[in-house]
């Protein structure tokens, strides 16, 4: 009998930029005080060390593959992310060492994230060496990996949808065998950041028919699963599962955010 599951010793390297990204509103917001953040300082200087160490190294990725290790586009993503962070950071606190720091560690990100890129498809690929699509990768749309760049978006959206999308606005995490089997059922935190993604590329009246769409999903008590099985809609997976909660939040601020000010993000 075992107790819990394997997560404990999945190699997840994504983490360290999620936390850099998590850190920065103390310093771009002027609300919180030098006291407040004055003990972050060590803490950002680690996590960009760590984000150097593993640079090169493969992991199980955002969905815990237990047999695939890989070199991950959204690993890299958020080593870019948080090495963006990082040097804002950085520039706040007139540290010259730590932004330099930064903004190499960003520049091997891209380097790695472009390294992803299948050019047949003009999208980018689950991990370095890999053809499969991976609905992680809608957070380059999201996060603004593009830029302003719509060209780029819209051509690995589409890539997206040709491969991940079930109908409905369902979307599959991805569709090739893993630990279990090829997956059946959809996952809603990657509908929702489907959404997201169609909102952030001008598709703004698909974003609002899919959001409105994906909360039919909810059960009787307006609360959502992890997992959609598309053919029936029956919910499948952790339930409740609050990452399909905040994607639903973030798709509605998202959707808002277009409705009232219509930029790229």
């Amino acid at each position: 009998m075992r107790f819990g599951n394997q997560t404990y010793s999945h190699v997840q390297n994504d983490l360290y930029g999620q936390v850099l990204v998590s850190l920065l509103p103390l310093y771009s917001d002027l609300r919180f005080t030098a006291k407040e953040r004055s003990y972050a300082e060590p803490l950002i200087l680690n996590l960009l060390q760590k984000i150097e160490e593993t640079m090169d190294e493969k992991d199980a990725g955002l969905w815990e593959f237990r047999s695939l290790a890989q070199e991950h586009c959204y690993t890299f993503l958020f080593h870019w992310a948080g090495a963006c962070a990082a040097a804002k950071i950085a520039t706040r606190l007139n540290n010259d060492s730590m932004h330099k720091k930064a903004l190499q560690l960003r520049d091997q990100a891209i380097q790695k994230i472009e390294a992803c890129y299948l050019p047949d498809r003009k999208a980018y690929g689950q991990a370095i060496g890999s053809h499969y699509m991976d609905a992680s990768t809608l957070q380059m749309i999201t996060m603004g990996y593009f830029g302003k760049d719509l060209e780029r978006a819209n051509n690995h959206l589409k890539a997206l949808e040709e491969d991940l999308l079930a109908g409905d606005y369902l979307f599959y995490r991805y569709r090739h065998m893993d630990d279990f089997g090829v997956p059946d059922t959809t996952f809603l935190i990657c509908a929702f950041w489907y959404i997201e993604a169609l909102a952030c590329v001008g598709r703004v009246d698909e974003a609002v028919e899919g959001f409105e769409t994906l909360i039919k999903y909810c059960n009787h008590l307006n609360l959502l699963s992890e997992d959609v099985d598309h053919t029936t809609g029956s919910q499948w997976g952790n339930f409740p599962q609050a990452y399909s909660h905040v994607g639903l939040m973030n798709a509605a601020f998202r959707i808002g955010r277009k409705l009232d000010r219509p930029t790229f993000l």
